[in-house]
């Protein structure tokens, strides 16, 4: 059986079409909350007329996307995701009214409030939570899945120590991120901290490590992870449709990196992925400091 993707929604009908297509594929789509309803992932990209994000301007236009979604037989989830941020009864009500499937969560408040609110809901725990070291000892009773930080996508032999939960773990195969990046700003940006090319984001800064530490699975290596995953989250609603579309088929169907990474990184980069690859097996690629995951 496939394993099912969590994949994007850039507030594109267009996409929408794609989606219900493609519909075997997908478990849920993921978009954040009305803009005014809550601070959420990329508000610096989505509110800067020069970003390529777009977030509906007005409440009715915001609930017209969803309509068009639940019409083309899709559910979906909302990224309530800051790591301090509690849920109101009143925002439960009204997400729940426009008949979301559930919500990916930053805190185990949230996680247990939805639950209590009704345990027909999905619960997923957000990556923002970077769930590592402590994941075995998590009371994850709450969650119906959990989407784990990237350095579990280089570490097969950590994943395989978490067999017993495997129903609930998701992990995020497309993300060029660096395993221990320590940047937050570009999550969850503000007027204190904006959204600028800090030194500590490794995927502005590409390091000489940044291949050996970038998060990356590659579509066609998938099948390394499906026997310890529930299944996989796609990147990338602050992309063009194009881009999406274009990276959710090349997952869908497990496609030949090749051009993949040619379109997503360009050539000098990808070179250098392929470099890295043919330079050690498999397994060996995708254990990198698997020692010190769950310790």
């Amino acid at each position: 059986m496939n394993k099912l993707f969590e994949v994007p929604y850039n507030f594109d009908e267009s996409l929408i079409s794609f989606y219900k297509k493609n519909k075997s594929y997908i478990n849920f789509l993921y978009l954040p909350p009305y803009k005014d309803d809550l601070l959420n992932t990329r508000t610096s990209i989505e509110t800067n007329s020069k970003g390529r994000c777009y977030m509906p301007q007005y409440r009715k236009e915001y609930e017209h996307h969803i309509e068009m979604i639940l019409q083309a037989g899709l559910r979906y989830v909302i990224l309530w995701q800051l790591p301090d941020s509690i849920i109101s009864q009143k925002m439960l009500q009204y997400y729940c009214g426009l008949k979301t499937s559930g919500f990916i969560i930053g805190n185990d408040a949230n996680a247990r409030i939805i639950k209590t609110y009704d345990s027909r809901l999905l619960v997923i725990g957000s990556v923002v939570q970077r769930l590592g070291n402590n994941i075995k000892g998590k009371n994850l009773l709450y969650y119906d899945y959990v989407i784990l930080y990237y350095v579990f996508n280089r570490s097969l032999d950590a994943l395989k120590q978490l067999i017993s939960i495997k129903d609930k773990i998701v992990i995020m195969p497309n993300t060029f991120c660096h395993i221990d990046c320590p940047s937050m700003h570009h999550w969850f940006p503000s007027k204190e901290k904006p959204f600028i090319k800090k030194k500590d984001c490794m995927v502005f800064t590409t390091p000489k490590d940044y291949i050996q530490k970038c998060g990356l699975i590659l579509p066609e290596h998938l099948y390394l992870f499906d026997d310890y995953v529930r299944g996989y989250k796609l990147a990338g609603r602050e992309f063009s449709t194009e881009v999406i579309t274009y990276i959710c088929d090349t997952y869908f169907n497990r496609k030949k990196s090749e051009d993949y990474l040619d379109v997503m990184v360009g050539k000098s980069l990808s070179s250098r992925f392929k470099e890295a690859f043919n330079k050690c097996s498999l397994y060996q690629y995708y254990n990198i400091n698997s020692e010190r995951i769950l310790i």
